[in-house]
């Protein structure tokens, strides 16, 4: 399990150390601890989307099979639990990778040694941190498979091209539930994967990222000051 970030003292001697960049710099970091509740609100809908039909509800998919295959979905069920599903998951991905960003922003104000200016992203960041553990566990982290199939999946998005999201059943494994449509983006295929697959994907990049702001404090504060022990990590 990953440790818990502490944002309460990062906050505080932020306001102490920068007060100039402070209230952005703050800003940031309620964002990013707002933006992790909002992700859990995400996955346990998309998660749940399809309850009425897992293994406990519906043993054999017997029920699941005659909806999605057009025999008998008259009251929309299927409808409803597929729009729930897509629209939960794209939020998770989008809010996993939007907070990426948003830390690199943060690293940017706090300990890269020359800030960058204009527009950058999380790359450029991670390429100018000082060589060390934070640099490592973020390196890590965006040259993963699911970091990289969150960014190709919103580009897609962000372009206007919806990836196809559709309610499937497998005899074979015994999966069931949303299943995303293989695509492919700059000259790469992402295979088709179960919304349960993606939805652990982005929870091992949100566990990363909070690893990664781990190191940050450890960085940034050093040894925490007695005073800031215990402090809480929700959003101001």
């Amino acid at each position: 399990m990953t440790d818990a970030w502490n944002l309460g003292a990062l906050r505080a001697q932020i306001r102490i150390r920068q007060p100039e960049t402070s209230k952005r710099l703050v800003q940031i970091i309620n964002s990013l601890g707002r933006s992790s509740e909002i992700f859990t609100y995400h996955k346990r809908l998309a998660r749940d989307a399809f309850t009425a039909f897992n293994a406990e509800n519906d043993p054999h998919g017997i029920k699941f099979s005659e909806r999605i295959f057009g025999f008998d979905d008259d009251d929309g069920v299927i409808h409803e639990a597929g729009l729930i599903s897509e629209a939960n998951l794209i939020a998770c991905i989008a809010i996993t990778r939007n907070s990426y960003d948003s830390f690199g922003q943060l690293l940017n104000g706090l300990v890269v040694p020359v800030p960058l200016t204009g527009i950058f992203y999380i790359h450029n960041v991670k390429d100018a941190l000082p060589t060390g553990e934070l640099k490592d566990r973020l390196n890590e982290a965006l040259a993963s498979e699911w970091f990289g199939y969150t960014h190709a999946f919103m580009n897609m998005v962000k372009h206007h091209r919806l990836i196809v999201h559709n309610p499937s059943i497998s005899f074979i494994d015994d999966n069931r539930g949303g299943k995303v449509e293989g695509f492919r983006h700059k000259e790469k295929d992402y295979p088709a994967c179960w919304v349960r697959e993606a939805l652990e994907g982005t929870v091992e990049l949100q566990n990363s990222l909070r690893a990664c702001g781990v190191l940050l404090n450890r960085l940034y504060l050093g040894e925490t000051p007695p005073n800031l022990e215990g402090l809480s990590s929700t959003t101001e």
